[in-house]
């Protein structure tokens, strides 16, 4: 479905328009439902939903801001801090470092050993045993990218489609069952609540079958983005 299909679809069913359903109260029920049902995936497929991203090493830069999202998911993050060999990163807590954290410190307790890194205040800091060089697409991190949220419901664009390079669109197969339970929700917040059909009564199942059709997918369907350097400060992202 497009939004604005999806939308058409919502109303029909609950038999109301832009009016007695508008678009801000949609649009709300199905992010909160989209984020959902990608849990339900997840518990599936942890890796659906998994999104493979580069980013240029900055010379004498430790620090890299990505969004939140990105952040709180990473599964696996890896570092060409030669130039030449890739070499894994494992995480470390500041509070299990317990160095100081200037950059001769940082060199001096890493040296000889594996590079690490941590996440404070949106972003993620190197510590490894050697300055910082420039690399073109050196540091290298797979996260957990849930579908992005719905923001209008007059494109026409189908939802499956992946709005952008670190994005995910919302499988085609999770379509009806996502707008269907839009349709419960509004039915349920009624006053007097709306009777549910057959079909959306049985949604649970409806939604089992959806998530069993993504288990065959190929989980090498990972997508690459790259992060582009916007300056040094590492806060444009």
């Amino acid at each position: 479905m497009t939004p604005k299909q999806f939308a058409k679809y919502i109303r029909i069913k609950t038999k109301t328009n832009t009016y007695t359903f508008p678009d801000d109260e949609i649009l709300l029920l199905a992010n909160i439902i989209k984020n959902d049902i990608a849990k339900e995936i997840t518990k599936v497929n942890e890796d659906y939903f998994g999104m493979e991203m580069k980013r240029d090493l900055v010379a004498d830069k430790r620090n890299y801001a990505f969004p939140t999202y990105i952040l709180n998911n990473i599964k696996y993050l890896q570092a060409m801090l030669d130039g030449k060999n890739w070499e894994v990163l494992k995480e470390v807590d500041v509070n299990t470092y317990k160095g100081p954290t200037d950059e001769g410190s940082i060199q001096a307790n890493f040296a000889g050993g594996r590079p690490m890194f941590d996440i404070f205040g949106g972003q993620l800091i190197i510590y490894s045993g050697s300055s910082i060089i420039d690399v073109k697409d050196g540091l290298k991190l797979w996260s957990i990218v849930y579908p992005s949220d719905l923001t209008s419901l007059v494109g026409e664009t189908d939802m499956s489609v992946n709005p952008s390079r670190t994005e995910f669109g919302m499988p085609t197969e999770l379509h009806f069952v996502w707008a269907t339970k839009v349709i419960i929700e509004y039915k349920e917040s009624k006053e007097k609540p709306i009777p549910l059909t057959e079909k959306e009564a049985s949604i649970k199942e409806d939604l089992t079958l959806a998530i069993d059709s993504l288990k065959g997918f190929n989980l090498d369907r990972s997508v690459v983005a790259t992060m582009p350097n916007k300056g040094n400060d590492g806060y444009n992202y």
